[in-house]
């Protein structure tokens, strides 16, 4: 079997691992928010939507994401346990210094007169806060993918999100206030990240690999860090900006019928979306050994499958949504066109998650914050315009026309690059 076959495999492997306790995770996690909204209603659902959102730009903007440093640099070399250990704790510094900002910032919000955060005390305003951070600190992430243990990351999203679950399930019995939920929604996700640092600091796995741990440039963790902490930043309008704007732009439920929406998005992109995390080590790997074509080749292939399986996806969504809409999220029956925008836009963004990976393991880090700065401040302008004029319509086609535009970019550079090298 060619090295191309075993990474294609590798990577198969990893991402259905990946991809069978996420669906259960995330169907479970999905179920909670019918729950979240018999509690609080749409509209304190869409202001706690925008909470979070403010909380995960401000934790992008003042962390470094060293991890991702540890992502693109460390495999392919033979790494020692305790060399890989150093590493987590310098990541976890920087991104402990982004979570004190976020806790400044959900006390400045606690004191401000803004309508859409005055049905939360400033206590919950904390706590929400931090269930946003928790779910998306990167350091817990790159050190179980680099030591191959992917199925701990997988448990743990899965038995978190049971346990929210259930105590979210008790609370809209027992309890169905505001602060209640949100000490519900905030705990399962707070024990997530210790019990993961713990078994981090319990583990004694290195990483192998065919180049000696002397060859490892540690600039390169730094400089790969760096344009990654700015490519997150670049990307912020379409992660987070977009919800702040129309958070603020249209009425609260509005903004809890788009994170629904996205919601669904995500949920399309299931199978798709664990190609992005696990692809990068595999591209990486290949391209630190100098095998560009057996990149390129992994990348046709995984393309190829991903078409058949979002657009499987998206088809069964569509024709099912009598059957699990009426029940689960009736609010969007009004919104059938979003909707319908939303699935079209999840097919195209999982079938071409690898080109985006691939392009950034391949070292066009300038390149790639060049792409986004360009294109997801074009996507501001048509999320302002189209919204004003077609409201939460506007909204979404803005998101499509933004994925298709960066997917077509990345693709032709791509092929510059093959033709170069043939």
């Amino acid at each position: 079997m060619s090295t191309a076959n075993t990474a294609f495999g590798n990577l198969v492997k990893n991402s259905s691992m990946m991809f069978l306790l996420n669906v259960v995770g995330a169907g479970v996690s999905v179920l909670t928010i019918p729950v979240m909204l018999a509690i609080a209603g749409v509209e304190a659902y869409g202001h706690l939507v925008l909470v979070q959102s403010i909380a995960l730009t401000v934790f992008t903007i003042c962390g470094f994401q060293y991890w991702q440093g540890m992502l693109v640099a460390l495999p392919g070399h033979k790494i020692e346990a305790a060399t890989l250990r150093s590493a987590v704790i310098k990541s976890a510094r920087y991104e402990l210094l982004a979570m004190v900002a976020v806790v400044l910032v959900a006390c400045g919000l606690a004191i401000s007169t803004l309508p859409q955060v005055a049905d939360f005390s400033g206590f919950n305003l904390l706590l929400l806060s931090l269930a946003a951070v928790f779910p998306v600190i990167g350091t817990h992430n790159a050190y179980f993918r680099l030591v191959n243990q992917y199925n701990v990351l997988m448990y743990a999203g899965f038995l978190t999100n049971l346990f929210k679950l259930a105590v979210l399930f008790v609370v809209s019995r027992y309890q169905p206030t505001l602060s209640s939920m949100v000490l519900a929604y905030t705990v399962p996700e707070v024990l997530r990240c210790l019990i993961l640092f713990y078994l981090i600091f319990r583990n004694q796995s290195g990483i192998e690999g065919a180049f000696p741990e002397t060859e490892l440039r540690q600039g390169r963790l730094m400089e790969a860090g760096k344009w990654s902490t700015l490519q997150a930043i670049c990307d912020l309008p379409v992660v987070q900006l977009d919800r702040i704007i129309i958070g603020f732009a249209l009425p609260g439920a509005s903004l809890g019928v788009f994170s629904i929406l996205k919601r669904i998005y995500s949920l399309v992109n299931l199978a798709t979306a664990p190609f992005y995390s696990t692809s990068i080590p595999e591209f990486a790997a290949r391209v630190n050994a100098g095998d560009l074509k057996g990149a390129f080749i992994l990348w046709i292939k995984t393309m190829k499958m991903l078409f058949g399986v979002t657009a499987a996806a998206g088809v069964l969504c569509y024709a099912s949504e009598f059957l699990w809409m009426p029940r689960l999220f009736p609010v969007l029956q009004d919104y059938l066109p979003e909707f319908t925008v939303v699935l079209l836009t999840a097919v195209i963004a999982g079938t071409f998650v690898t080109t985006h990976s691939f392009y950034w393991a391949l070292g066009k880090l300038r390149q790639t914050t060049i792409i986004s700065v360009a294109t997801n401040a074009l996507y501001l302008l048509e999320l302002w315009l189209l919204t004003v004029y077609f409201g939460l319509f506007g909204a979404v086609f803005a998101f499509l026309i933004h994925v298709i535009f960066v997917a077509a970019v990345k693709i032709v550079l791509l092929r510059k690059i093959a033709l170069r090298n043939k």
